[in-house]
């Protein structure tokens, strides 16, 4: 696989900015009122076990994008590593939450921060933000990269804000009972609060393109994910703290917005804040999901025609148009926003399973590779994907259990794509040899 030179690719900030983009973006901004709904004040000890979980599938993806980096990694390790057909289904079962939940969750986000400041229909704000960032991105990920970086930086300045604002206006009364929907209202809010604090495993899926990313993917993890801890734990406090847990469920971080900011500063945490943030989860979703589509279609998978790169700008324009259409169509979804969350924390607890078994089989098969990836020991980094694994699984039966209906949808498109698979491989010809190696 191709290295990139010192001076191209994507550097340490912006690999960041992407991550903290992935991670402090819609899904917080609209997803945290859902969770308040399930667990109350106990959402900041959600917070607490989402992130450890989705750390426990860091540190090995961390791992193996360091000591291999590439393209499309979270489905080229498993399909490496363990099986080809589960790391297809595991692409698939994520494109199906991203382009039919996440997508839609972010852009209608948007448009409800939007039309707290002035009327105007959420659906056609969503539109807008997904045009826009369909042609930054068309040009090339480095200019969606820089443009990733000034939104990141606004929107640590809101955040920042918005907790500086908030401390003072906590009560601790609004913080008892912690836990009114027992242990089981935790564990489901953290199901749903599970992708908001996932986003950085994506890193990997532009590793080829990440400078010296066998530094620089590592230090980025290092980096980004004790900034949004603080950040998670902090406005998880402020939220419920600031108006009570009732006042809080089902609702946006608007709502304690106004109760103690500023009207100047509550503008500025709608712009740079609500909007900065769910625009850097827009921007990271369009750079990172046309490598998907790019590597599936390099291995035979979906059709050629989604890996063809645009001579001009080195992007696989087709494969954008393809995301670009099926996520503005998905935008006049029916679904409410916490179904939609829901959906999308389907695809992330699934898709991370395949990609521990493949860190697990890299320490058993290929321990010269990955033994210096990390400063911890390919033993211990091995026994952390092996608890995750037990751990996402359980995430989504729980998610399954408040949503059937949905899960059996879900789940119903996953096996049509296992026919398509097995269709494709057994009456298609042989697959073709991938171009690529770890």
């Amino acid at each position: 696989m191709g290295r990139q030179s010192a001076g191209d690719g994507i550097g340490l900030f912006q690999a960041v900015s992407i991550e903290v983009g992935l991670i402090v973006g819609g899904a917080l901004f609209s997803l945290t009122g859902v969770a308040v709904g399930f667990a109350g004040p106990g959402v900041v000890l959600a917070f607490g076990l989402a992130f450890g979980i989705a750390i426990l599938g860091l540190l090995p993806t961390a791992m193996l994008g360091a000591a291999f980096p590439t393209t499309g990694g979270n489905y080229r390790y498993p399909a490496t590593l363990v099986s080809r057909p589960l790391a297809f289904l595991s692409a698939i079962g994520l494109g199906i939450s991203m382009f039919t939940g996440g997508l839609p969750l972010y852009a209608l986000t948007a448009g409800q921060y939007v039309d707290s400041l002035v009327p105007v229909s959420p659906t056609l704000v969503g539109f807008g933000l997904l045009t826009l960032f369909f042609l930054v991105n068309v040009v090339g990920s480095e200019p969606a990269a820089t443009a990733q970086v000034a939104m990141f930086v606004a929107l640590v300045a809101a955040l920042g804000s918005f907790v500086a604002f908030g401390v003072p206006a906590v009560d601790p009364a609004n913080l008892s009972p912690v836990f009114p929907s027992g242990v089981l209202g935790v564990g489901i809010a953290a199901g749903v609060l599970y992708f908001v604090c996932l986003g950085a495993n994506f890193v990997v899926d532009i590793g080829g393109e990440v400078r010296d990313a066998t530094v620089t993917i590592p230090r980025s993890f290092l980096l980004s994910v004790p900034l949004v801890l603080v950040i998670y734990a902090s406005i998880g406090l402020v939220a419920v703290g600031s108006v009570g847990a009732e006042a809080m469920a089902d609702q946006t971080l608007a709502v304690p917005a106004e109760a103690f900011l500023p009207p100047a500063f509550q503008s500025l945490f709608v712009v740079a804040g609500a909007l900065f943030a769910i625009a850097t989860s827009i921007n990271a979703v369009y750079i990172i999901t046309p490598k998907y589509l790019e590597v599936l279609a390099e291995d035979g998978l979906l059709p050629a025609v989604l890996a063809e790169k645009n001579d001009r700008f080195g992007t696989a324009h087709w494969g954008m148009v393809a995301v670009y259409v099926l996520s503005a169509a998905a935008l006049v979804s029916p679904l409410p926003v916490a179904d939609l969350g829901t959906l999308l924390g389907f695809g992330g607890a699934f898709l991370i399973v395949p990609v521990m078994l493949a860190a697990i089989a890299a320490v058993r098969h290929r321990r010269a590779d990955v033994a210096d990836a990390l400063p911890l020991s390919p033993r211990l980094v091995a026994g952390m994907a092996a608890l995750a694994v037990p751990l996402n699984l359980l995430l989504l039966a729980l998610l399954a259990s408040q949503s059937p209906q949905l899960f059996g949808i879900w789940l119903g498109t996953l096996a049509v794509a296992g026919g398509y698979y097995l269709l494709r491989t057994r009456t298609g010809g042989p697959l073709p040899t991938p171009d690529y190696e770890l």
